[in-house]
């Protein structure tokens, strides 16, 4: 049996302290196990808590933005330039691999030549009703094999190409494919570049993980200003908003058999207010820059 390819898990940091914890023990059990795991390198984007501390007490590579403002693919890049593995291992630092089982199924995805990247399911712990379902749309329980095909298909809930939250890709396809400049879901853009060079992506859902989020209507509508902005930009956002109406519809009656009639008031408005944000965003380019910056939660020059 041939020794795994050697692994660097990279992980994007900004005051992280409260759920870092769990990843990076994690990260250590998959070190000690010699699973293929070598390092962590870490890109900290000015942390005020003990984030910093956290990494390099784990052995943790630390590296900064280099004086450049934060952006979701330029740290990310910045971070592989500098790591030593094969297969890179992308993470947020919110996310908690799901017992000790998690890496070996992206690792044979990655067996096959044709496959550029594959990534695992994200169990949406703690997530919000309306987040919850839209993880659960995203990540089912079936495997998935993406092809070139996949990258000229509507897009929407359901039809996620890849996921930079946990996911791995082959070093030597990212060196030639970056992740491209866009304001969010650079993780997408990169599907799309990778898929329509001929290269194939997995989803394998044996390897899970617990990331859940519990966003507030402001947050929700900066996010997803940022998504419709990004998603308009690679010509994803309109089938993206047409196949948003029978999602919504479904998620109304899971939330209602789930959390009861009482919950929905507060599922319609917050998936209006995300609908807003999103049709704002694909209209970013006709916006002034200081509102954009105003109503988007990513940095913009």
């Amino acid at each position: 049996m041939s020794p795994p390819p050697r692994v660097s898990a990279i992980v994007p940091t900004l005051n992280g302290a409260a759920t870092l914890p769990a990843l990076l023990a994690s990260l250590g059990r998959e070190r000690a196990a010699g699973r293929g795991l070598v390092e962590i390198v870490a890109i900290d984007s000015g942390s005020r808590d003990a984030t910093v501390d956290l990494l390099r007490a784990a052995g943790a590579r630390l590296l900064d933005l280099g004086g450049a403002p934060f952006g979701h693919a330029s740290a990310r890049n910045r971070a592989a330039a500098a790591a030593e593995g094969d297969v890179l291992l992308f993470l947020t630092q919110d996310v908690e691999p799901a017992g000790d089982a998690w890496l070996p199924p992206l690792l044979a995805a990655l067996e096959d030549a044709v496959v550029a990247g594959a990534f695992g399911r994200q169990v949406p712990r703690g997530a919000s009703p309306e987040e919850e379902f839209l993880a659960r749309v995203n990540y089912a329980g079936r495997p998935r094999r993406l092809t070139r095909a996949d990258a000229e298909a509507a897009f929407g809930p359901g039809t996620t190409l890849f996921s930079n939250a946990f996911g791995a890709v082959r070093r030597s396809v990212w060196r030639t494919i970056p992740f491209p400049d866009v304001i969010m879901s650079e993780d997408q853009a990169w599907a799309l570049a990778a898929l329509r060079a001929g290269h194939e992506i997995r989803y394998e859902p044996r390897a899970e993980a617990y990331h859940g989020h519990r966003s507030g209507f402001r947050r929700a509508f900066h996010r997803n200003f940022d998504s419709g902005s990004s998603l308009q930009s690679l010509g994803l956002a309109g089938s993206a908003w047409r196949g948003g109406g029978g999602h919504f519809v479904r998620e109304l009656r899971w939330v209602a058999s789930r959390r009861g009639a009482s919950a929905l008031p507060h599922a319609v408005a917050f998936e209006a207010v995300r609908m807003l944000g999103f049709q704002c965003g694909r209209l970013e380019r006709l916006l002034p820059k200081t509102l954009a910056r105003r109503l988007g939660e990513a940095p913009r020059p």
